[in-house]
Order: structure tokens, then sequence, then C-alpha cells
């Protein structure tokens, strides 16, 4: 979206209004697109934050306004600082006309519109207008205005392009959403795009990724467990959950339908193969959108062969398919099926560091019913709590063995997809939104995570 900016603004004389609440981040984008403009003569003119108080509030740019004198600097990206505090109309008149009649090629912010024209007269209101949004492209100059108004309706049809910033509520936690009321000449993808202000900087979310991942061409890093806690697979995510998953615990993972069932398998299989990886013994049931076989497809170039033949076991419901040392048969009787889980998990304990059990809520509902899971499931987690194990539920609508485990859950983290970006939060503990993206750099995917300040 960046990149879509900086383009919109290489067109001499487009004019680009950002607007919206106090502290969405107005002057952090007008900052960010100063920042990345290449060529361009930058200025920057301030009817609101003198230079000094910029430089504490935006550490990152202590480099590049140099001066205290609260009228101009040079630096690398931000060639001229005009601080507009007190001047009339007339001179902030004069400093935009002497940029125009420079014909040179110019970025100008003004930040902001309403402090410009603060102590205006209708006449000089027009004056500063027309000064502002007339025969730009002759001469060589874009504009960002930065507005005061959430909605600053009567700039909305004199300049040629609009963003809003807002800040919402998702669950009791703060989000932030950039919108685009128009970008005139871009054909504009998504409308409303989630971002960060973390460590002043104006970060955009990327998006949730729906494809299927690239090959894997290395074995992906250990994340080392600690004395007490598993580790996710994720250094981001275990720091998110204070340390990891303590171990013996319960952990359930709440999704949502619009999450992209490709998303949540890597998220699943980060964590699997980082268990596996450093001798744990694996067991899934896995959800109804893959069959067994295309998990343990999923699963192998994380782990190898040998790892997911000796120390992975996947429930598979059809008892047509052909046996496979990863493949654990079972009939759909829950009973008889408990009884075939224990001797299959007993015997891999015999030659495994530690134990991980992913259990699927919904497959398993549909399975055996919710009347006769919870009995099954109540035994199974007594067990697991003692022997130490790694539980992890998952669940994309309620039931009442969702319920059953949410009572006795020690982590609960949802995932959801909001516009097409992926975001993660704890529930318990409680934490802020995170923007979640995979990373395939290091020949494997690794997940990051921005959270939303």
């Amino acid at each position: 979206m960046m990149n879509m900016f900086l383009e919109f603004l290489e067109v001499p004389g487009n004019v680009l209004l950002i607007q919206g609440a106090p502290g969405t981040g107005k002057t952090t984008l007008a900052f960010e697109i100063l920042n990345a403009i290449g060529d361009s003569h930058r200025v920057y003119a301030s009817s609101r934050v003198s230079p000094v108080k910029l430089r504490i509030q935006f550490p990152w740019i202590d480099e590049v306004i140099d001066s205290m004198s609260g009228r101009s600097s040079k630096a690398a990206w931000n060639d001229e600082f005009h601080d507009l505090r007190g001047s009339d109309t007339d001179s902030v008149f004069s400093k935009i006309v002497r940029l125009k009649q420079a014909k040179q090629k110019s970025i100008l912010v003004v930040d902001s519109w309403e402090g410009a024209l603060r102590n205006a007269t209708a006449e000089g209101r027009k004056m500063l207008e027309s000064a502002v949004m007339s025969e730009l492209d002759a001469t060589k100059v874009s504009v960002i205005l930065v507005s005061e108004a959430e909605r600053a309706d009567n700039l909305g049809y004199l300049v040629d392009g609009v963003v809003t910033l807002e800040q919402n509520e998702l669950d009791g936690r703060r989000i932030r959403s950039l919108g685009i009321d128009k970008l005139r000449g871009f054909r504009v993808q998504s409308q409303h795009l989630p971002f960060s202000l973390e460590k002043g900087r104006f970060t955009f979310l990327d998006e949730e990724y729906e494809n299927g991942p690239p090959a894997i061409v290395r074995s992906p890093e250990k994340v080392p467990h600690t004395e007490t806690h598993f580790s996710t697979g994720s250094r981001e995510l275990d720091q998110l959950l204070g340390g990891g998953v303590r171990k013996g615990s319960f952990f359930m993972i709440d999704t949502e339908s619009n999450v992209s069932p490709q998303s949540l398998r890597l998220l699943i299989n980060m964590i699997r193969s980082n268990f596996v990886g450093q001798g744990g013994a694996c067991f899934s049931i896995s959800t109804g959108t893959f069959s067994s076989e295309s998990s343990a497809e999923a699963l192998r170039p994380y782990i190898g062969d040998k790892a997911l033949e000796e120390r992975v076991r996947i429930v598979e419901f059809n008892s047509q398919l052909p046996s496979k040392p990863w493949r654990l048969k079972l009939r759909g009787q829950l009973m008889s099926d408990l009884a075939e889980f224990y001797r299959a998990w007993n015997a891999l304990k015999e030659t495994s560091t530690g134990m991980m059990l992913t259990m699927n809520f919904d497959k398993l509902v549909q399975v055996y019913g919710e009347e006769l899971t919870l009995p099954g499931f109540t035994e199974i987690g007594e067990g697991l709590r003692d022997e130490g194990a790694f539980s992890i539920a998952i669940s994309s609508r309620p039931t009442k063995v969702r319920d059953e485990f949410l009572r006795q859950a020690d982590y609960h983290v949802k995932v959801q997809s909001w516009n097409g970006h992926l975001l993660i939060y704890g529930v318990k503990p409680f934490t802020h939104i995170n923007g979640a993206t995979f990373n395939f750099d290091k020949g494997y995917p690794s997940l990051d995570l921005v959270e939303i300040v």
C-alpha cells in the first residue's frame, strides 16, 4: 500500500488528504511517506507540533531533524521543516508560493490544514486553497494535507485522494485501520487495511497467506523448550504467551471460519515440527478440510520421513485406506477407539522425549457427537496433565466439548481473518491484537507478529 501512495504522489499536482480523529496516526503516516519518497524535494510544515516535540514523539527521526531552532532543518529525507504555529495566513501563503515558483519536483506536507487556516479570513482561506490546489502539475509539486477533522467533507471534493485513519475495538482490544475513500487513477483492491504504530512507525499488516507454501529447502530452526515450558516454534508467539506453553497445560486455538485452512495448518505444523524435531511424539486429529494423507505430506518436509513414521500418528476414520506407519485408523466407536489410542500412545511414550496431542473438536463432534465425546475427553485430559504433555485443541464453532475445554484451558488464543489479514491475540493471557504473517525467507515458514499499538 505504501508503494501505491508513492506512485500516486509521483504524479505532479496530486493532493492527498489524510484525515482521522486525534491519535489515529496521521502525522506518523505523513512522516513515513516522506521517508519513503525518492527523488523529490521534501517539505514538512507543521502548525500543531514543534520540531522538539516531534523528536520526542518520533525517536526514529531524531537523526534527520537536526535543528533545535524550530524553524527549518536539512536532512536525508526531510529537506525543509517549517514551524507554522502562530504564523498568519500570508506567511503560509508565501511559503507555498515560493515552493511552487521554484518549479522543482517537490512533496509538501501541511500538518494540519485547519491549523494553517486558524487565523484566516474567508478571503484568506480562498487564497490559501488556491495556492495549494491550483497549477500543481505545472509547478511539479504534490501535496499531503493532514486534517484534524475525522471527516473533512469540505476538502474531499478538492483533492485527488482521501484516506481515513480509524481506531476501533475488537474484543475489547484496539485495532487500527486505514480506509481509502478515493485515490484517483488507481484501482484499490482492499478498502480497509489494518496497521500498527509500534515504535512510532506506521506499519501496514501483510495479508493472510492464501496459497500453498513454497517448497521447504531446509529444516526449520528448532526453538528449544525450557525446563518448565514447551516452545511453539516461534519466539514471537512464545513471548505473546509469556514464555511458551507450560508443560502439562491445555492450549486452546479458537479460530473463525473465515481463516484460511492453509494459514491454520502452517501455524499448527510449525508447533508440531518444533516438538517432533526435539525428540517428541505427536498425535493429531486433523480437520475435515484435510485428509490424513494430505496432513502427513504437509508435515513431512518439516521433519523428514524417519521422524514422520516413527514419532507421528495421524488419526484416520476411513478404514478402507491402506495402513501406513504414521496412520492411526479408528472406527468411530468411542470406547474401542480410546483403547486403540492408548495402545499407540503408550508405545510411542517409551521412545520419545515428550508427548503432544492436537485435537480438532469440530472433527471429534462430527464423528462421536457431543454427548459421547465429553466423558472420553475428560478421561484423556486428566492423563495428559499428569504426564506433562503438550495438549492443543482447535475449534471454529461453539460446542459443548469446546466450552468444557475452555473451562480447563490454561491458554486461550484467538485466530481470525480481518479484511483478509490474519490476526492473533490472547484471551488467556490477555494480549493486544497482533498481525500475523508467515515468512519464507529462511527456506521454511516462520511466524512474524506485529503488535497493533
